[in-house]
């Protein structure tokens, strides 16, 4: 069984489509990641996952890993 979750995150360094590609596979590193859908002009990436296998705080570890300070939007 799974636990579908969308997570909104705010994603600080995102400049250009290269900074996309980054954050897209650092995202995918983590397990229970589906989908990946960056904002660049906003700020903002939207992650669908299964929240049993992918949580924010692992998400937000591998955002740092690849050099990109973030946070649950609106946190």
């Amino acid at each position: 069984m799974t636990n579908k979750k969308e997570t909104i995150l705010d994603v600080d360094g995102m400049t250009c489509s290269s900074c996309i590609r980054h954050v897209e596979a650092a995202l995918r590193e983590v397990d229970g990641v589906d989908k990946i859908e960056v904002k660049i002009r906003d700020g903002k990436v939207r992650v669908e996952h299964d929240a049993s296998r992918a949580t924010l705080d692992q998400m937000i570890r591998a955002l740092g890993d690849a050099g990109y300070e973030s946070r649950a939007a609106g946190a």
